[in-house]
């Protein structure tokens, strides 16, 4: 048997091709840095993740798009990335914790 480890960072990737299935909601772009993020040295990132052993809990800061059910897209969303990170990783995943930091208007026709 091989042993094998993720970096964060491939788990972090993992999470946004998750989230590249679902419609109407999408990750937050990491905003300019506070006061407090500069006196603290820590900068908000849309994904958190948490390790302990083969347990994984995960904090999402997403945007919704204006006229979707925020409940009904959340629960997909924790659903759909918990399911994805469990199959490709084999880790339980205990949480997917969602923050929705913005309701954004898409024009029709916008790109």
């Amino acid at each position: 048997m091989v042993d094998y480890d993720l970096s964060e960072n491939a788990l972090v990737s993992l999470v946004t091709l998750a989230l590249e299935g679902q419609t109407g909601v999408r990750l937050a772009q990491p905003s300019s840095r506070s006061v407090g993020e500069v006196l603290s040295g820590r900068r908000t990132r849309p994904v958190r993740l948490e390790r302990e052993g083969d347990h994984l809990s995960l904090d999402l800061s997403v945007c919704v798009d204006y006229g979707k059910g925020v409940q009904e897209v959340c629960k997909e969303v924790q659903k759909g990335v918990a399911e994805a990170l469990s199959a490709m990783t084999g880790l339980k995943v205990k949480a997917v914790n969602i923050t929705v930091v913005a309701v954004e208007y898409k024009e029709p026709n916008a790109a």
